[in-house]
């Protein structure tokens, strides 16, 4: 954010914004470590491959906004949803993880808003072919940033010897789990039916990657679950 900072002119809502968001990262950072540190377990954060990588993705946030964007909703909407499911449940947490989630959720909110109000402006203005490619390419980054944020690195597994099924089932195996995968990126697919970015092919590349189904109706909305009894 700080890189795309430096992209856009001096007292622009973009430069404005991006400076706030960069504060408060840095204290999000600064608010999970201390939690960690108070835990006391070793947490090995991200893939390998992630890792090498990090350092050259802020560098793409000048050259090509709009994908960068989508990747900040990569990283933030799976995230957001699954602590927002957690705190709507209202069951009783540790009084420091629950604070730290409220505080996330809270300000996640107005990063995600300027995400998809950026993205609402911009991806009009976009040819029809970089339209086109950006339809394909949606899904695939967030499948790709969902599965390594989401899912724990292979040591967890190594360490608490977590057979491969086990590992299957919970990620993301089940009916009840593919659903859940699903409903992380109901606000995405909602903004990309507004953005002109749900063609035919589009649609197949969600499918493939797992993640397809209806738009949400609005931002946050809640995902009900119909339960069928028999009469």
């Amino acid at each position: 954010l700080m890189n795309y900072a430096f992209w856009v002119p001096n007292g622009s809502p973009e430069y404005r914004y991006c400076l706030h968001e960069s504060v408060e990262e840095c204290n999000h950072t600064l608010m999970f470590q201390e939690m960690v540190n108070r835990i006391g377990a070793d947490v090995p954060g991200m893939p390998r491959l992630l890792k090498w990588i990090s350092p050259v993705i802020p560098l793409l946030a000048g050259p090509l906004p709009v994908p960068f964007f989508f990747g900040v909703l990569a990283g933030e909407e799976p995230i957001d949803h699954t602590q927002k499911n957690v705190l709507r449940e209202g069951k009783a947490l540790h009084p420091i993880m629950e604070r730290v989630m409220a505080i996330h959720v809270a300000e996640e909110a107005r990063h995600i808003s300027f995400a998809h109000e950026y993205l609402r402006k911009r991806v009009p203005h976009l040819n029809r072919r970089q339209r086109f490619l950006l339809s394909l390419n949606v899904p695939i980054i967030m499948r790709v940033l969902c599965q390594a944020i989401v899912v724990p690195p292979k040591s967890f597994w190594q360490e608490f010897d977590i057979p491969r099924s086990v590992k299957k089932e919970i990620f993301f195996g089940t009916p009840q789990a593919r659903q859940f995968l699903r409903d992380m990126f109901g606000d995405v697919r909602m903004l990309c039916h507004e953005t002109g970015l749900m063609n035919p092919l589009a649609r197949l590349m969600w499918r493939i990657c797992k993640i397809d189904g209806p738009p949400s109706r609005y931002r946050s909305e809640p995902v009900r679950q119909h339960v069928v009894t028999a009469a």
